[in-house]
């Protein structure tokens, strides 16, 4: 039988980014939870069916506590507590790799945890683990563990994304156990891909539409490019099937139209009488193109 929560015991929310992993797996959970009278945590948003139960990551913040013994320990020991204090929280970070990482494939990326902490990771920037690494005064450095990992961009001839992260966490997991929680996307980061989007893209080459394999992004003017980022080099415009249809028509409908202003004489017929007759014109230039397709 379905467990039942009645609704005045219980709050739905929605989780802040790694704010909750799931407790059979300590895996994150992003999405909509609830908030249970009794301070427990359940995926989803239905009393009725709740869903696997989550454990909220401990906040990242200053080394003291407000409990009792919190506060006997300041009283007894002041200067250790007053020197403490000053201690700056270590800052959570998330950085975006740049169209240099991209070129190069991949970027490195940071991380930090508590010693005493099981598996609550959390990301860092490389300003903030050089200051960890070094001993900067700032922090209390002797409460974290800090470390970093490569983490790939693009594919490579022989393996995907996924492949290549995966393998990267693997061999930091006996140093770093459970660091697969906080990277558990493997494909965090890689540009589109027409592996995985739901159109067929075409370049055009000469007279011929073949079809595009590979990464592209989208340029807010001018839609879809070869790729994984826009760039001052030069790099062709993709198309989709339909608008390289709706390019044909045009093309056909501009052509006949020039064709029919150029090219209209009047003639007779075999009665003699007096129509409009179309014919080539052996010095008039082609019809204006529409587009190169784009750089």
């Amino acid at each position: 039988m379905a467990r039942y929560i009645p609704k005045s015991k219980v709050s739905i929310l929605q989780t802040a980014q790694n704010e909750f992993v799931i407790a059979s797996t300590l895996r994150s959970y992003n999405g909509s939870y609830m908030e249970l009278s009794d301070g427990t945590f359940f995926a989803g948003n239905n009393p009725q069916k709740p869903g696997e139960k989550l454990l909220k990551r401990k906040p990242v913040g200053s080394s003291f506590g407000k409990s009792n013994n919190n506060s006997t320990y300041r009283k007894i020991n002041r200067p250790v507590y007053n020197e403490l204090s000053k201690k700056t929280p270590i800052p959570i970070s998330k950085p975006q790799p740049t169209n240099k990482d991209y070129e190069r494939g991949y970027f490195t990326r940071y991380f930090c945890k508590r010693v005493n902490d099981k598996y609550n990771y959390f990301e860092i920037n490389k300003k903030t683990y050089d200051n960890l690494n070094v001993k900067n005064d700032n922090y209390d450095y002797n409460l974290y563990i800090i470390g970093n990992i490569k983490w790939i961009l693009l594919e490579t001839p022989n393996k995907l994304v996924e492949e290549i992260n995966n393998i990267n966490i693997n061999l930091l997991l006996n140093t770093y156990p459970f660091l697969n929680v906080l990277f558990n996307i493997l494909d965090e980061y890689e540009p589109l891909h027409t592996r995985n989007f739901a159109e067929k893209l075409f370049i055009k080459k000469g007279t011929k539409n073949i079809l595009y394999k590979g990464y592209f992004h989208q340029h807010p003017e001018k839609g879809f490019m070869e790729g994984p980022f826009h760039s001052t080099k030069p790099h062709k415009k993709l198309f989709t099937n339909a608008q390289f249809n709706v390019k044909t028509t045009q093309t056909q409908l501009q052509t006949q139209l020039v064709y029919s202003e150029n090219n209209v004489v009047m003639g007779t017929d075999n009665l003699g009488s007096q129509v409009s007759v179309i014919q080539p014109n052996i010095n008039s230039s082609p019809p204006p193109s529409l587009g190169k397709g784009g750089y």
